[in-house]
């Protein structure tokens, strides 16, 4: 059985403080060596291939951040994708380690949960501010003594973060496919429609604070410069469904369906 993929996210270069930084965590350093790194400066995009990319065609232009990184990270499954490996784990280089974890033995931990084929298991993100409206039902099994959410498919677009993730070669596929054109990389709503898949959420590995401003990764220091647009008209009936369902779901919290957020978030 070959070992699970490993890329890092990141335009840094290798000894600089930052990579230093994500090293000297004993999860990585074990595994330092192991780890392709893939990294796209979006504002070294000629201005031709920025437009094209990431500006054609969208009600919202992304931010040549935005765009780097999702071009980073379809590199990364693309390589994936070329290799004979069944699983991918991709981090971000701001990806903070709660506790030590043997990759080794995270995947063997992964294929005892029969997740299915097509499946997105996010290690971290899910505790953050941002994520605390997410919804779905918690596996029986946990992980590392960590709940396991099956993520609902109408709170996709509620779930945010993509600095620890494993995915699958089904579930990476999808995400090549789906993003021609390109995208937002953590904007899932979309893959809805486009066949079975899964999404499921824990937390394994932490992130920076968003509020702290010295801790912002490149791409959230470039978003907290752009003023957020007000909500689409044209979502409005989807807006109203899942506000419906919800409070449906909220309802049902302590019943045997157990549907209910992993993680509340205090402001």
């Amino acid at each position: 059985m070959n070992e699970m993929k490993k890329y890092l996210i990141s335009i840094e270069s290798t000894n600089s403080e930052r990579l230093k930084k994500l090293y000297s965590q004993p999860t990585f350093y074990k595994y330092r060596d192991e780890f392709k790194q893939f990294g796209v400066i979006g504002k070294n995009l000629s201005v031709s291939e920025y437009f094209q990319q990431g500006v054609a065609g969208k009600k919202k232009p992304m931010t040549p951040g935005e765009l780097g990184c999702a071009m980073s990270h379809i590199a990364a499954l693309k390589d994936f994708l070329s290799s004979d490996e069944e699983y991918a784990i991709i981090f971000e280089d701001d990806v903070i380690e709660r506790f030590e974890i043997d990759f080794q033995d995270l995947e063997k931990h992964i294929r005892s949960l029969n997740l299915g084929p097509c499946f997105f298991l996010s290690l971290g993100g899910i505790q953050m501010k941002i994520c605390n409206r997410v919804r779905g039902k918690f596996l029986p099994e946990e992980l590392y003594n960590q709940k396991i959410l099956k993520v609902d498919y109408d709170y996709l677009e509620k779930l945010a973060y993509a600095y620890a993730y494993v995915v699958d070669r089904k579930m990476a596929q999808m995400l090549v496919d789906y993003h021609q054109p390109i995208k937002i990389y953590d904007h899932w709503q979309g893959l809805v429609g486009r066949g079975d898949f899964s999404f499921y959420v824990s937390f394994l590995f932490d992130h920076p604070i968003i509020e702290n401003n010295d801790a912002l990764s490149y791409l959230e220091k470039e978003r907290s410069l752009i003023t957020p647009l007000s909500q689409d008209d044209s979502d409005f009936l989807h807006y109203l469904r899942v506000k419906l369902k919800k409070y449906i779901l909220d309802l049902l919290r302590k019943s045997l369906l157990q549907v209910h957020p992993i993680y509340q978030c205090s402001d």
